[in-house]
Formats: C-alpha cells, sequence, structure tokens
C-alpha cells in the first residue's frame, strides 16, 4: 500500500524547477500521484516499495534542490 508524503523543497524558483523536480520522482520505480508545488515549495506524492524516502530525497537533490523536511 502507498504512503502519502509531503516533502518541502528549498531553491525553486520557477515551473522549470518544478519539472525538473517532477522528472526526478518520476524516474523512481515506485512513486506516483506526484504533485509539486511552487507556491508552497514542496512535493507529494505517493511512495510505494521499492522506492524510500531517501531515494525521493536523493533524486531531488541530485537535481540541485535541498529537501528541507
Amino acid at each position: 500500500m502507498a504512503e502519502k508524503m509531503t516533502l518541502k523543497i528549498e531553491g525553486m524558483g520557477c515551473s522549470k524547477c518544478v519539472d525538473k523536480v517532477e522528472k526526478a520522482l518520476g524516474d523512481i520505480d515506485g512513486i506516483s500521484e506526484i504533485e509539486v508545488s511552487l507556491d508552497n515549495n514542496a512535493a507529494s506524492f505517493a511512495l510505494a516499495a521499492p522506492a524510500t524516502r531517501e531515494s525521493a530525497v536523493e533524486a531531488i537533490e541530485d537535481v540541485g534542490y535541498d529537501v528541507a523536511g
């Protein structure tokens, strides 16, 4: 069963930033229902195995943003 998760993201400033985060998360097997909000500086998604919170954080950091929580 998928777990709903929201991560606060620092450093996003435009729609291209949102696209980069959406793509990074979308490339992870087990992450779905991705919603990235520039207004809230957050990404919400459903997380199921084999994906982990750590893999989501790593993917976001790999495209140049910091995860605050």
